[in-house]
C-alpha cells in the first residue's frame, strides 16, 4: 500500500486509505469559509517517490477527498465567495453564443444549495475554462436531473459584475482627455488640490478654470477597465490605501494595475455616467453632495443620486502622435527663442537639429510650459529631459550654436550618501504650511477652516486628522465669501523638499535622473536641478529639487525638526 503525504499550508498530513471507496482521504485544517487551494502530494511506493501539485477543494467542516484531473463545477456564494458545492461533471456540454450572450444549460444528477446569482466555475484538467452566474435552477419532474441555467460572461474580470440589487452595467467611453463635471452643478469639476504633481495629492471639487489640474486622460486597459490620469502629472486616480469602504478618499498615485485604480463607466444619460470602482458597488461620489470649492470626492455605494453622477466633457486636445516628440520640442524652441515675434527674446545664434523622432501619444498640455508660453529655455529643456528622456548635444559651427536633440533612455544614477566620493549631504525641508485660517467679517462674524493631513479641509476643530502648521487671520466683506477666501489661502501652501551633496570628480548634467539612498536607507527618486563647481577643484556641488515624498511624511519631517 502506498504512503501518501499531503503538504498543505506548511503542514504535512498522512492520507488514509478507504477500502470501501478505494480512495485515499485526508482531513485538512483550512479557513472557515473554505476555498480552492494548492497542495503538494508525495507518494512513496516500492521505494519510489513521486511528487505533484494539484488544486484541492475545501468544503466547510467536511472531510476532503483528493481529486484527480477531471472536470468539476465549483459553486461559490456570491456574497462572500465561499465554496458552496463541488459537482463532478463526467459529461457536460456548453453551447455559448458570445454575440447574443445566450444562456448556457448544464445538467447534473445532484441537488445542491446553489441559488440564483451564485458564481459558477467549470474547471477541466486544472484549467478554468468557463465562468458564469447562475440565473435559475430547474428540476425535471420525477427525475434526479437538475438543470442549471447559467448566464454566460465573456470574462468576469473584464466586466463590472455586481452581484447584488444595484447592478451596474459597464459602458464604453472613448479614450482621450476630459473635464469631469458634477451632475449637481456643471460649473464644478474634478480638480487636483494645488495642481500638485506629487503622489498622494487629493482629488476635490472646484469651479472650472481651464487649468491642467482639471484635465484628465481616460485610457482603457486590456482587461476592459479604465485608468483616469491627470493630464500633466500622469498620476492616476487611486482609492487611498485600497480600502473599499464608504467614505474612503480618492487621491493621485503612480500609474499601476492595482485594483484601487481600475474604473468603469455606467452611462445614465447623454454624457452622464456613474464612475464605478471596477467589480464593486462603489462609485466616485461627492461628499455630502456639497457643491463648493474644495469639497472632497470619495467612494460610496451606488445610489443613483446626483452626487454619484458625473458629466464627461471631451476636450479637443492637441496630441503629438504623427511627429516625434523631439520634432515638437524643436518647434517650440524655434518659435519661442529663435523666431519669436518679440525680437528681444530671439537667439539668432542658435540652430536646432533633430537626431531621433520618437512618436508618442502625448497631449500638448503635458509638455511642461508650452500651453502657458515658454519663458525660460533652460527650464524647458531640463523638464523635457526629465519627462521624455531628451538629451542635448552642443557644438559650435562658425558663429552658430548647434543644439542636437536626441531621445536617450536615461539610466538613473544611484547616489548612496554613505559612499566615499559623496560628502556634505544635506536634506533641506522647506515648508510654509498654513493649517488654520480665521476669517473675520466687517459685521463681526467669524469663520474658521482647518487643513487635514490628506490636504482636504474641515470646519471641525476636533477632527483627529488635522495637520500642524501656522495660523493666519484674514478679513472678508461678508460671511458668504469667507470659505472661498480661506480655501485660497490654504491652496497657497508651499511644500518643498530638496537635497544638496558634493560628489568628487563626477560630473552629472542638469536634469539627470538619480536615486538617492539616505543614511536611514530611505530611497528618493529625483533629478539634478543645479550644479556648482569651484574653479580649480574636482569637487562638484549638486542640488536636487522637488523630491516626491508623501505630504504626511513631509509634515512628520517638519514636526520632528521642531
Amino acid at each position: 500500500m502506498a504512503n501518501i503525504v499531503v503538504e498543505f499550508n506548511n503542514k504535512k498530513y498522512n492520507a488514509i486509505y478507504n477500502k470501501n471507496t478505494d480512495e485515499y482521504e485526508v482531513e485538512l485544517t483550512a479557513t472557515e469559509i473554505g476555498g480552492i487551494y494548492n497542495a503538494e502530494i508525495t507518494c512513496t511506493e516500492d521505494s519510489k517517490t513521486e511528487s505533484t501539485n494539484i488544486d484541492v477543494r475545501i468544503l466547510k467542516r467536511k472531510p476532503l477527498k483528493i481529486t484527480t484531473e477531471e472536470t468539476y463545477m465549483y459553486i461559490f456564494d456570491y456574497r462572500d465567495f465561499s465554496v458552496k458545492d463541488v459537482i463532478q461533471l463526467p459529461d457536460y456540454e456548453i453551447n455559448i453564443d458570445e454575440e447574443t450572450n445566450a444562456n448556457t444549460t448544464v445538467k447534473v444528477l445532484k441537488k445542491t444549495t446553489a441559488k440564483a446569482n451564485d458564481i459558477v466555475i467549470i474547471k477541466e484538467n486544472n484549467e478554468f475554462i468557463y465562468w458564469g452566474v447562475i440565473q435559475n435552477i430547474e428540476n425535471e419532474d420525477g427525475t434526479s436531473v437538475y438543470q442549471y441555467i447559467i448566464k454566460y460572461i465573456t470574462n468576469i474580470f473584464n466586466q463590472n459584475v455586481i452581484l447584488n440589487n444595484n447592478i451596474i452595467n459597464t459602458d464604453n467611453v472613448e479614450e482621450g482627455y476630459y473635464r469631469i463635471h458634477s451632475k449637481i452643478n456643471y460649473n464644478f469639476v474634478f480638480d487636483i488640490l494645488d495642481g500638485s504633481l506629487e503622489a498622494g495629492a487629493n482629488l476635490q471639487l472646484y469651479e472650472s478654470n481651464n487649468t491642467n489640474a482639471q484635465k484628465f486622460r481616460i485610457k482603457k486597459r486590456a482587461d476592459g477597465t479604465y485608468k483616469i490620469l491627470n493630464a500633466v502629472s500622469g498620476m492616476a486616480l487611486d482609492v487611498q490605501g485600497a480600502v473599499f469602504e464608504n467614505g474612503t478618499n480618492i487621491q493621485t498615485w503612480g500609474d499601476t494595475d492595482n485594483t484601487a485604480q481600475k474604473w468603469t463607466f455606467s452611462k445614465k444619460d447623454t454624457n452622464i455616467y456613474a464612475i464605478n470602482l471596477a467589480n464593486t458597488n462603489f462609485v466616485i461620489d461627492l461628499k455630502d453632495a456639497n457643491v463648493a470649492n474644495g469639497s472632497n470626492i470619495q467612494i460610496w455605494e451606488f445610489s443613483n443620486s446626483p452626487q454619484n453622477l458625473w458629466i464627461l466633457e471631451k476636450l479637443d486636445e492637441e496630441i503629438i502622435r504623427n511627429v516625434g516628440i523631439e520634432d515638437y520640442i524643436a518647434e517650440q524652441i524655434r518659435k519661442n527663442f529663435i523666431n519669436n515675434e518679440d525680437v528681444l527674446l530671439n537667439r539668432e545664434y542658435m540652430e536646432i537639429r533633430i537626431k531621433t523622432h520618437t512618436k508618442l501619444n502625448v497631449s500638448v498640455s503635458t509638455i511642461v510650459d508650452v500651453q502657458n508660453n515658454i519663458f525660460n529655455l533652460h527650464t524647458f529643456m531640463t523638464n523635457c529631459t526629465q519627462n521624455y528622456n531628451i538629451s542635448y548635444d552642443f557644438a559650435i559651427e562658425g558663429k552658430k550654436l548647434i543644439i542636437t536633440i536626441e531621445n536617450k533612455e536615461a539610466k538613473k544614477e544611484l547616489i548612496d550618501v554613505n559612499a566615499q566620493p559623496i560628502s556634505n549631504y544635506v536634506e533641506v525641508f522647506e515648508t510654509d504650511v498654513v493649517a488654520k485660517v480665521i476669517v473675520l467679517t466687517k459685521d463681526g462674524q467669524k469663520y474658521t477652516l482647518y487643513l487635514k493631513t490628506d490636504r482636504t479641509t474641515t470646519e471641525n476643530m476636533l477632527d483627529s486628522d488635522r495637520a500642524q502648521g501656522k495660523t493666519e487671520v484674514i478679513y472678508a466683506e461678508n460671511i458668504e465669501d469667507a470659505r472661498q477666501q480661506a480655501l485660497d489661502v490654504i491652496k497657497g501652501n508651499i511644500y518643498n523638499h530638496n537635497v544638496t551633496f558634493n560628489y568628487y570628480n563626477r560630473e552629472l548634467k542638469v536634469g539627470t535622473p538619480i536615486t538617492i539612498k539616505t543614511k536611514e536607507s530611505l530611497i528618493y527618486d529625483t533629478y539634478i536641478s543645479a550644479l556648482n563647481r569651484v574653479k580649480g577643484s574636482k569637487m562638484y556641488k549638486y542640488t536636487c529639487g522637488n523630491i516626491r515624498i508623501g505630504f504626511i511624511d513631509k509634515l512628520l519631517k517638519e514636526r520632528n525638526k521642531r
